[in-house]
């Protein structure tokens, strides 16, 4: 997967990550296997206590707003649900499966985060990966809370609860379903690839980061050690990477040229999809806040 970006003359986007940018299109170097390469949680959340389906409810929820009809910006849109959750976390089973069920429909986003604080139980989470745990920890750090714990699922980077019921889960998704876009999304092909145009519809209130996610559709994990011992488990939409391509101002159009490419060594397995966040940033420290799209790439 590569991509490459055409920035307003007037630097609206900021170069990070890899990121070359110039008056024309210029080439966005994705760099997956890069040791050296740091996720924005990496750099700006240090490590909070971890409990196992504890925590507490420091996400305010929106208030339900009126439908949007199908010719409008941000209609069609997945709602991202973000599932932080383990290998070797006894509670975690239930919301993995739940997870499946949302990966089913079409405008929902599932992903599932794999974190590794729970490898020291007796066995290592063969998805985990530090800046899963690090994205975790940033939610954390903006919601206020005192500890990450599993399993959280995320609602739109906003709305969380501790171990939802479907009907709980559903009416969270079902705000952000109908809540009116901030951006809207511009698609088209082309030679070069597909072209995206994200346009704000309203002030952003400052810098919004663009990620790209890869995950794989489905996997079955047969546990042998710790609190799942023989159990099978199936993980649906598991992220495998998680890759800062841009800081967007959120005031002149983010353009972006899209096209899928063979990833050079074979980092990924060949079913990994692909999508792109457009999420708000908060604070001096750029933690995460809400997503304002999702944009699915395959």
């Amino acid at each position: 997967m590569s991509a490459t970006a055409a920035p307003p003359s007037d630097g609206g986007v900021q170069s990070r990550g890899g990121f070359e940018q110039s008056g024309q299109d210029a080439p966005l170097i994705l760099a997956p296997d890069d040791p050296g390469r740091q996720s924005p949680a990496s750099m700006l959340a240090p490590g909070l206590p971890m409990t196992e389906a504890g925590g507490i409810n420091g996400f305010a929820a929106m208030e339900a707003a009126p439908p949007v009809s199908a010719d409008l910006p941000g209609a069609g849109v997945p709602v991202v649900v973000e599932l932080f959750t383990s290998q070797g976390c006894s509670n975690c089973p239930p919301a993995d499966a739940m997870l499946t069920m949302l990966a089913g429909q079409g405008d929902v986003l599932a992903l599932s985060y794999h974190v590794d604080y729970w490898d020291y139980l007796g066995w290592a989470d063969s998805f985990a990966r530090p800046e899963f745990t690090d994205r975790q920890t940033a939610y954390a750090h903006a919601a206020g809370e005192r500890s990450v714990y599993t399993p959280q699922m995320i609602v739109e980077g906003q709305d969380t609860s501790v171990s939802p019921g479907p009907a709980q889960l559903m009416g969270l998704i079902d705000q952000h379903r109908f809540a009116p876009a901030l951006v809207s999304i511009r698609r088209d092909r082309t030679e070069r690839g597909e072209a995206i145009e994200v346009q704000p519809l309203s002030d952003l209130g400052g810098a919004v980061d663009v990620v790209l996610i890869r995950y794989a559709p489905e996997r079955r994990v047969e546990v042998r050690a710790g609190e799942n011992r023989g159990r099978s488990v199936v993980y649906s939409n598991v992220v495998l990477g998680l890759e800062h391509l841009s800081r967007w101002d959120g005031q002149q159009p983010l353009r972006l040229t899209v096209r899928a490419e063979l990833v050079e060594g074979g980092a990924y397995p060949p079913d990994t999809r692909h999508a792109v966040l457009i999420q708000q940033m908060q604070g001096k420290r750029a933690l995460p806040g809400p997503i304002l799209a999702a944009i699915r790439l395959d």
